[in-house]
């Protein structure tokens, strides 16, 4: 389905790229994380947002540990209603 991730990693540096998405697994363990590469450069992206809102809500409180994150459309896994 169409829904948003937050990028929080952009760059060439693989082992730079997997370090952050490492760091933001073991802070966030319920959040999945995406580690893809688009040549010539590394994506970490996170989440599986159903609604923009909700991915501000959680940009929002990591913005102080991740403060280059921005939000993504992007086709996301369907996440479990809560």
């Amino acid at each position: 389905m169409v829904g948003y991730r937050i990028q929080i990693y952009f760059g060439g540096n693989r082992q730079k790229a997997t370090e952050v998405k490492i760091d933001f697994s073991s802070r966030y363990p319920n959040v999945s994380a995406y580690l893809t590469y688009q040549q010539p450069n590394f994506k970490v992206r996170i989440g599986d947002f159903r609604s923009r809102y909700e991915a501000q809500n959680f940009l929002k409180e990591i913005n102080g540990v991740f403060p280059t994150s921005f939000i993504v459309p992007e086709d996301v896994k369907l996440p479990p209603v809560k």
